[in-house]
């Protein structure tokens, strides 16, 4: 019979994922995880601040949508850049893996990985190796569901502006009437 716990320690212990490179495992799930959560919560400050600064009501509907979608690009500008900080850190802990491939050791390819995980969830020339690809995979899951949450969003504006500048669904801006 197995005793609790023991899944996990035989995990810790397997000849594969044994010692440090399961405890690295460990960590970069756990650092995936918190990085989705921290995304979500500046993403959710980032998109309060979009709305308190977006004009409203009537006559400015257009305003609206521009402002919101300028914010938006910037607030996603903003993260994935600071992914791309926050590789950078974890490329530093020994053991935590690294990046090859088109990678080269740039900011340029840091920023870019960032960039392709969140809009491509991760297609790229550059390949993560070891226990950060799990990161990587985390700053896909992170992008997607921002990217999900700011259409939501924008989509929002665009038809209360639609709405309130007097458009019916058959006569919004690029239906041709």
């Amino acid at each position: 019979p197995r005793h609790h716990g023991q899944p996990l320690r035989d995990f810790l212990q397997g000849p594969r994922y044994g010692g440090k490179q399961g405890i690295m495992t460990l960590a970069a799930l756990a650092t995936g995880l918190i990085f989705v959560l921290v995304l979500g919560m500046v993403h959710h400050v980032g998109v309060l601040t979009i709305i308190r600064i977006t004009p409203h009501a009537g006559g400015r509907g257009h305003a609206a949508v521009l402002v919101t979608f300028a914010g938006l690009a910037l607030l996603h500008s903003v993260e994935i850049v600071a992914a791309a900080v926050a590789l950078a850190g974890l490329l530093q802990i020994e053991g935590f893996g690294g990046l090859a491939g088109a990678y080269g050791g740039t900011w340029e390819g840091l920023i870019y990985l960032s960039g392709m995980s969140f809009v491509t969830l991760g297609y790229t020339d550059i390949k993560a190796e070891d226990s950060i690809r799990l990161v990587v995979m985390f700053l896909s899951l992170g992008g997607f569901m921002v990217l999900t949450w700011s259409a939501t969003l924008l989509y929002s504006v665009c038809g209360k502006a639609w709405r309130e500048g007097g458009y019916s669904s058959d006569e919004a801006p690029g239906r041709g009437s």
